[in-house]
């Protein structure tokens, strides 16, 4: 299990992973920007989100 946490200026970055069957969370926030990308592994699947002050953007990807 790994977590992982930065910040830097108006920069926040949360990292977090767990290889049971495989869970990864991926967290972004930047000035007016919001990011956030998730992984499972065990059914897989794959979400990316981002967030700006003008729109939601939703992008779901399913690995064959």
């Amino acid at each position: 299990m790994v977590l992982q946490w930065f910040f830097s200026g108006s920069s926040v970055v949360l990292q977090w992973f767990f290889s049971g069957s495989t869970v990864a969370l991926q967290w972004l926030y930047s000035g007016s920007t919001v990011a956030l990308q998730w992984l499972y592994s065990g059914s897989t699947q794959n979400t990316k989100r981002s967030y700006s002050e003008y729109h939601w953007n939703t992008i779901t990807i399913s690995n064959s």
